[in-house]
C-alpha cells in the first residue's frame, strides 16, 4: 500500500508529470499562436479578395460609364455633322441606343454605389447628369421638329463638362479609397506576421530554457547513470555515481544504481567464492574420495587430451592393475580394513611410479597407471613391463593393518598408445590384457598383442550388439518369484534382465550389465526394463510387488529419481509397489548425494532394500544412515548354512540385527525345501531361489501371480 506522502511526491515531483505539463504548455502556446495566425491571415486574405473584387467592379463600372458618356457625346457630334438624311437618321438611332445604355448604367449606379462612394460627389454627378440629360433631350427634340438648336448646344456642352468632371472626381475618390483599404490590409498582415515571428521567438526561447533545464536535471543525470551502468556491466565496481538530490525518478534511479553497484560487488565476491567452491567440486569430481587419487573420469580426460594432441606426441603406456585376493579381506575383516588396504595400495603405486606417470583408481580394487615412453611410434614396451614388475613387487609385500598381516597380489594389463586410436580403445586393450593376465597360470603381467585384437573386436561387437538390442527391445525382463516363507504365498517378483541376441545367442547378465555401465547405457537399460515390467504387472494382483536392481552409476545421477517417477506415472504404476535393490558398493563415494537420492525416492513411497548384505562394505552405519527397509542375505551364506557353522551364525546375526531395526529379511539362493524350512525357522521373512521357481517371462509371471483357484482352473 502506497503512503499518502508517497502519492504527493509522485504527483508533484514525478518527471512524468513535469514533462507532461511542460509539453502540454508548450504545445498550447504554439497551438494558440498558430490558430490566431491562421484565423487572422485567413480573414485578411478574404478581406483582400473582397477589396480586390469590389475595386475591380467599381473601376470597371466607372470606366464603362465614362466610356458610354464619351460615346454618347461623340454620337451627338456625328448627328450634327451628318451630310445626308440617311446618315442623319442612322446617327440618331445610334444616339438613342447610347442614351439608353447610359441611362441603364445610371440606374445600376443608384443601386450599388450608395454607401461605397462619397454621397456629395455622387449627388453632384447625378445633378450634372440630369442637367446634361435634359439638355440632350431638349436639343434633339428641336432637331426632330426643325427648330433652332444653337442656344442649346452651348449649354449641353457645359453640362457634359460638369458631368465628366464629377465622374472623374468619383473615380479618383474610388481609387483613393481602394488604395487606402489595401494599404490598411497590408499593414494588418504585417502586424500579424510580426506577431507570429515574436511568438515563435518567444516559443523558441521557452523551448531552449526547457531544454537547458531538462539537460541539467534529466539528461545529464541519465547520461551519468548510463555510463555507470555500462561500467558495471563491464565488471567494474569502482564506479562512483554523483549524488543526486532530485526527489523524482532520476533520484530513485541514481539510488537504485548505487544499490546495484553494492549488490554487484557482493555478487562478485560471492562469484569468487563460488568459483573457488566449483574448482574444489571439480577437483572432488575428478578424485577418488577414499584414496584421493584421480578417478576414472580424470584418467579418461587425460587420455583424451593425449590422443587429441595428434602426431608428435610422445608414446605412452596404460597399465591396469587389478588386485588379487582382496575380496576375502573385505569378507573376513570388513570394509574398514579393506579401505585401509586400498589406501596403502594407492601409496605404494605412487611410490612405484615415482613421478614417471599418473596413478588413478578406476573403482573397487582396480587401479591404472599411465607412463610416458620414448618418442616415436615404435616405442619399446620394456619400460612399461619393467614398471609393471616393480608395481607387482611393491604390492606383494605384506601390508600391516592393526593386528592383521595382509598379503595380496595383482594382475596387470599393459597397452601401448600405438595399439589404439582413442582413449576408449586404449582402456579396452589394457582391460583385455589384464583379464588375460588374470587367467594366466604363469605370469599375471600381460602386454596387449595384436592377436588379442579379435577379443577386442568381439567386445566392440558386443557393445554394438547391446546398443542395437536396446533399440530393438531385445533385452527383456524376466521375473523371479519372492515367496513369504511362513505362508508360501507369492508376494512379489524381482526383475532380472535377459538378452538373447539373434546372432550371438544368449548373453549372461554378468557380461552385458557391466558393459552397459561402462558404456553409459545402464539408465536406458533400466528404463526399458521398468517400462516393460510395469506393463506386465498390470495383469498381476495389486498386492504383488516389483523389485529392481539399481546400478551404482544411477545413484550418482541426480536426475534418476525424477526420471524413475516420471516412468512410473507414464505407466500408471504406484510407487508403493516398487522396491529398489542397491548393492553395498553403491553406498561408497559421495554419501550425501546417495542419501539425498534415496530420501527423495522413499518420500515418493518407493522402498529400498540392501542387496548381498554382508558381502561388501556394509556396516551398521549404512542401515541407520540410509534408512533401509529390507536386507537380502547373500546366497553364499544361504547355500552353506548346513555345512558351515560360521555361515549359520552370520545368518542368525543378520536376522537378529534386522529384527532389532525392524527391517524385513530376504534369503537369496534357496535351492531346496530343507533350506527354505531352515530359513523360516531362523526368522527370515521372505525367500527366493530355484526352489520356488526360476526367472520367467511376462506370461509366466502372470500365470504365477494368478490365485491358486484360477491356476487350477486354467490347468
Amino acid at each position: 500500500m502506497v503512503s499518502e506522502k508517497g502519492n504527493d511526491r509522485f504527483w508533484l515531483g514525478s518527471i512524468h508529470v513535469k514533462m507532461t505539463l511542460v509539453i502540454l504548455g508548450f504545445v498550447g502556446i504554439i497551438a494558440y499562436v498558430t490558430s490566431i495566425s491562421i484565423f487572422g491571415l485567413g480573414a485578411q486574405d478574404a478581406k483582400m479578395r473582397f477589396i480586390e473584387q469590389v475595386g475591380l467592379v467599381e473601376t470597371h463600372f466607372f470606366g464603362e460609364l465614362a466610356d458610354k458618356l464619351s460615346e454618347l457625346r461623340l454620337t451627338e457630334t456625328l448627328v450634327h455633322h451628318a451630310e445626308t438624311e440617311p446618315e442623319r437618321l442612322e446617327s440618331l438611332q445610334l444616339l438613342a441606343l447610347r442614351r439608353a445604355s447610359v441611362g441603364q448604367l445610371m440606374i445600376q449606379m443608384d443601386a450599388i454605389m450608395p454607401g461605397r462612394v462619397d454621397a456629395a460627389q455622387l449627388d453632384r454627378f447625378r445633378k450634372a447628369w440630369r442637367r446634361y440629360a435634359e439638355l440632350h433631350d431638349r436639343q434633339f427634340s428641336l432637331v426632330n421638329d426643325g427648330s433652332s438648336e444653337d442656344g442649346v448646344r452651348s449649354a449641353i456642352h457645359k453640362a457634359y463638362g460638369d458631368a465628366e468632371q464629377a465622374l472623374d472626381i468619383l473615380i479618383e475618390d474610388s481609387q483613393a479609397r481602394i488604395n487606402s483599404e489595401v494599404q490598411a490590409s497590408n499593414e494588418l498582415s504585417s502586424e500579424i506576421m510580426t506577431t507570429m515571428a515574436v511568438a515563435a521567438a518567444i516559443a523558441t526561447c521557452v523551448a531552449l530554457l526547457l531544454y537547458r533545464a531538462a539537460r541539467r536535471n534529466i539528461f545529464a543525470p541519465l547520461r551519468e547513470i548510463t555510463e555507470a551502468l555500462t561500467a558495471l556491466a563491464q565488471g567494474r565496481t569502482d564506479v562512483e555515481l554523483p549524488e543526486c538530490e532530485a526527489k523524482d525518478e532520476i533520484g530513485d534511479l541514481a539510488a537504485a544504481c548505487r544499490v546495484f553497484r553494492a549488490n554487484l560487488a557482493d555478487l562478485e565476491e560471492a562469484h569468487r567464492v563460488a568459483k573457488i567452491a566449483r574448482k574444489a567440486a571439480e577437483t572432488m569430481a575428478l578424485a577418488d574420495p577414499l584414496t584421493n587419487l584421480p578417478n576414472r573420469r580424470a584418467l579418461a580426460a587425460k587420455l583424451r587430451r593425449y590422443f587429441a594432441a595428434g602426431e608428435g606426441t610422445p608414446s605412452c603406456a596404460l597399465l591396469i592393475v587389478d588386485l588379487d585376493r582382496f575380496k576375502p579381506v573385505n569378507d573376513l575383516l570388513g570394509h574398514m580394513v579393506g579401505d585401509l588396504v586400498l589406501c596403502a595400495v594407492a601409496k605404494r603405486l605412487q611410490e612405484a611410479a615415482a613421478r614417471a606417470g599418473m596413478v588413478a583408481r578406476l573403482g573397487g580394487d582396480e587401479f591404472a597407471v599411465v607412463i610416458r615412453l620414448a618418442d616415436g611410434a615404435d616405442a619399446d614396451a620394456r619400460p612399461a613391463q619393467k614398471m609393471a614388475r616393480r608395481i607387482r613387487e611393491a604390492l606383494r609385500a605384506p601390508i600391516q593393518v592393526a593386528d592383521h598381516r595382509i598379503e595380496i597380489d595383482a594382475s596387470i594389463g599393459i597397452a601401448l598408445s600405438r595399439h589404439a586410436a582413442d582413449a576408449t580403445t586404449l582402456l579396452s586393450c589394457a582391460d583385455i590384457a589384464m583379464y588375460r593376465g588374470k587367467k594366466s597360470q604363469h605370469d599375471p603381467i600381460c602386454l596387449f598383442e595384436p592377436e588379442m585384437q579379435g577379443e577386442l573386436r568381439r567386445r566392440v561387437d558386443l557393445e554394438k550388439a547391446l546398443r542395437r538390442a536396446l533399440q530393438a527391445g531385445e533385452v527383456r525382463p524376466h521375473y523371479q518369484p519372492i515367496i513369504d516363507l511362513s505362508t508360501r504365498r507369492l508376494t512379489g517378483f524381482e526383475i532380472l534382465a535377459r538378452w538373447s541376441d539373434p546372432e550371438i545367442g544368449p548373453v549372461s547378465p554378468e557380461i552385458f550389465i557391466p558393459l552397459a555401465e561402462q558404456q553409459g547405457l545402464i539408465l536406458e537399460l533400466s528404463t526399458a526394463m521398468l517400462a516393460q515390467a510395469c506393463r506386465d504387472a498390470a495383469r498381476w494382483p495389486l498386492d504383488i510387488t516389483l523389485s529392481m536392481n539399481v546400478s551404482p552409476v544411477q545413484l550418482r545421477d541426480r536426475r534418476f529419481p525424477e526420471l524413475l517417477l516420471e516412468s512410473l506415472r507414464a505407466h500408471g504404476f504406484p510407487p508403493q509397489r516398487l522396491e529398489l535393490e542397491i548393492t553395498e558398493t553403491a553406498l561408497i563415494g559421495d554419501v550425501d548425494e546417495v542419501r539425498d537420492i534415496l530420501v527423495r525416492l522413499r518420500a515418493a513411497g518407493i522402498k529400498v532394500s540392501l542387496d548381498d548384505f554382508g558381502m561388501g562394505y556394509s556396516s551398521l552405519n549404512h542401515l541407520r544412515q540410509f534408512r533401509i527397509d529390507k536386507v537380502k542375505i547373500d546366497k553364499s551364506f544361504t547355500c552353506t548354512v548346513f555345512e558351515d557353522p560360521e555361515s549359520a551364525l552370520i545368518v542368525r546375526s543378520v536376522i537378529s540385527l534386522a529384527r532389532g531395526l525392524r527391517l524385513a529379511v530376504v534369503a537369496e539362493g534357496i535351492e531346496d525345501e530343507r533350506t527354505a524350512e531352515m530359513m523360516g525357522l531362523m526368522g527370515c521373512d521372505l525367500g527366493q531361489g530355484f526352489h520356488f521357481g526360476k526367472a520367467v517371462d511376462g506370461d509366466g509371471a502372470a500365470a504365477l501371480a494368478r490365485p491358486q483357484g484360477a491356476r487350477e482352473a486354467a490347468a
